[in-house]
């Protein structure tokens, strides 16, 4: 299992430094084109714990985060990905999986209703025989106004989930949010999507942790990321990822810590929030304007974004080659089919 994470962080890389939430309340001009046709958004990012199978626990702590950001005038709160699920993935992860409109999505949308904003966050989804990583975006009517499974499994996750091919990029009357859900932000399939579907800012909700104590790698802080993001695409980007201790024992060992680090970038690259590795908010002014949009013919080629990944092509190749084995042990594994038929309830 440590071979198996440490081939996983390869590609997982995330974080940040510093927390400062600017001052509460909410400009009523928030959100309205200038003469130049820039909006701003208020953003909101939360970097917290997540329990494993503690689902009722991490939405009540979720709860008390979207009202703090909501008091601080966000208009638009990001939680990490997996945020109900817990922090580490493994054959028991089945036990905590959701059905499609389970309490999760139920959590976003009376929430979102209530404090009249755009959430979003991640859970386990189970759907017929199979789970899905799954990101849902909900609006302030508490309508659900999209969702992104995630694509490419980092990895070992292949023996945990399936990937689904599907859109990424989820239409808005705030515009278009791209969404890449963690290790699949440094795959060029989601900037390439981003780009071809003029995405007006990104979402990178992460569950990535630093497994250096380990025998891994570290997580890079999210700057990183969500620079070249704003760079290549002119867009506003948000990355958020969790803290706390990732911990499972023998025989499955997962020894690791969530290093938080998450960050916003606004459209132009200037770096607006720059988070430590405490639970708390990040929430910046975001400037959504298609004026700073690059439409370059293209921001990266190949399968995965050269400039971003480590390890290079033999880390790359070694990621590949651990997620199909672990695909292939998904798809023929009848316990897995069990027991998300148990809980989706439907074929």
């Amino acid at each position: 299992m440590r071979t198996s994470l440490y081939v996983m962080i390869l590609l997982l890389l995330s974080g940040s430094v510093a927390v400062g939430i600017p001052s509460s309340g909410q400009d009523p001009d928030y959100g309205k084109a200038t003469k130049s046709g820039a909006r701003p958004l208020r953003i909101a990012i939360v970097q917290m714990k997540s329990l494993d199978h503690d689902i009722d626990g991490n939405l009540k702590q979720a709860t008390k985060y979207a009202d703090e950001a909501a008091a601080q005038g966000a208009q638009f709160v990001l939680f990490p990905e997996l945020m109900a699920t817990g922090s580490y993935l493994s054959l028991d992860t089945w036990d905590s999986a959701e059905p499609s409109q389970g309490k999760s999505v139920l959590w976003l949308k009376s929430t979102s209703k209530r404090l009249h904003i755009w959430l979003g966050a991640g859970f386990f989804e189970a759907s017929g025989e199979d789970f899905y990583d799954t990101f849902v975006l909900t609006a302030p009517s508490g309508d659900e106004a999209g969702r992104v499974r995630k694509q490419i499994p980092a990895g070992p996750e292949g023996y945990f989930f399936r990937g689904d091919v599907g859109p990424h990029v989820i239409s808005t009357p705030i515009g278009k949010i791209g969404v890449g859900i963690c290790a699949e932000n440094y795959y060029c399939f989601a900037a390439s999507q981003f780009l071809k579907d003029s995405a007006d800012f990104i979402v990178m909700p992460h569950s990535s942790p630093d497994m250096s104590n380990g025998g891994g790698l570290p997580s890079p802080p999210g700057t990183r990321i969500a620079s070249w993001y704003a760079k290549k695409l002119g867009v506003p980007v948000a990355m958020v990822n969790k803290v706390g201790r990732s911990y499972k024992p023998p025989p499955n060992e997962i020894n690791g810590v969530f290093p938080g680090r998450s960050a916003i970038v606004d459209s132009d690259g200037t770096i607006l929030q720059s988070m430590d590795d405490q639970e708390g908010i990040g929430i910046a002014n975001i400037t959504l304007d298609s004026g700073r949009k690059t439409r370059a013919g293209q921001v990266c080629t190949g399968v995965g974004i050269a400039e971003l990944t480590i390890g290079g092509s033999e880390g790359a190749a070694a990621v590949a080659d651990e997620y199909a084995r672990a695909k292939n042990s998904y798809e023929s594994n009848p316990v897995r089919k069990t027991k998300a038929l148990s809980i989706s309830g439907k074929p």
